[in-house]
């Protein structure tokens, strides 16, 4: 077994956001609708804008559950940016930057 294999560690992590997005595909969608939002409207944008206008709406960004991870999928390109998360439930943790692709 080789502990150190990308091409499967890749393959891994395409299955699960494939089964975490379809558990949660309307919340996604509208998590990701936001985001093309955001991004048309200010060039850039991060989860913790995506969490703060579900927040104005009514909805909370926690209950995508491990589908947050598939809410920058192929429409959006990271900047290579990074910046520290203002959602105390992040603990400050870094997090990428988004723009449309």
């Amino acid at each position: 077994m080789n502990l150190f294999d990308h091409a499967e560690a890749q393959r891994r992590k395409e299955v699960g956001k494939a089964l975490a997005a379809d558990r949660r595909h309307e919340l996604l969608a509208t998590a990701r609708g936001f985001a093309a939002f955001i991004a048309r409207e200010y060039g850039t944008v991060t989860a913790d804008d995506v969490a703060e206008l579900m927040a104005a709406n009514n909805l909370d960004y926690a209950d995508l559950g491990n589908a947050a991870g598939s809410v920058f999928d192929a429409k959006f390109q990271w900047t290579g940016r990074v910046i520290p998360s203002k959602r105390p439930s992040t603990h400050g943790r870094l997090i990428r930057e988004w723009s449309l692709a």
